[in-house]
């Protein structure tokens, strides 16, 4: 058997509405299990316990964009105050390079045939800006999910041809997270 192969940080992305979160430096998912006591006298001495509930949160750290049309502060902020889950897909692009962001700009991985991703709709709890002196401004966006975190494959011809057109992508996602 081969040596496994380690997956580079710097490949998974958080896609949120359809769109990846511009220069984003990290990103954090975690799942969570609640548990609750099933022990009985015919445990012994030792504990049991059953999962009673689960839950996520993702959260992405990321510049400041000056962009508007880029997936940044402003629209972050848009999201936040409107209150309402958001539509999340995370996983590696279906179009990932080395060589930077495409020209057409990142795709989401449900739009690589056999892409194993994530997705699910989640509300933005925290969005948190920094502006230091001499510094680049950055944020943190932490999103808790609403509901299953589901994992898929991608399906595969859903590509985009052109970053002023993110209505196709967001179709895709939202019937990814449906």
């Amino acid at each position: 058997m081969a040596k496994a192969k380690v997956l580079n940080g710097k490949d998974f992305m958080i896609f949120m509405g359809g769109k990846a979160t511009a220069l984003s430096t990290s990103h954090k998912l975690t799942l969570s299990a609640e548990t609750s006591d099933a022990a009985s006298k015919d445990d012994g001495m030792w504990d049991e316990s059953v999962v009673t509930k689960m839950s996520w949160e993702a959260s992405t750290e990321a510049l400041v964009s000056a962009d508007p049309e880029v997936e940044s502060f402003d629209t972050m902020y848009d999201k936040f105050i409107a209150g309402e889950p958001v539509g999340v897909v995370l996983g590696i692009p279906a179009n990932l390079s080395n060589d930077g962001v495409p020209e057409q700009g990142w795709s989401s991985p449900a739009t690589k045939q056999s892409q194993i991703y994530y997705s699910g709709k989640a509300l933005i709890t925290t969005l948190e800006r920094t502006d230091a002196k001499g510094s680049n401004s950055s944020m943190t966006v932490s999103l808790r999910g609403q509901g299953k975190l589901d994992k898929k494959t991608g399906a595969g011809g859903y590509a985009l041809k052109s970053p002023v057109v993110p209505s196709v992508q967001e179709k895709v996602n939202e019937k990814e997270v449906e």
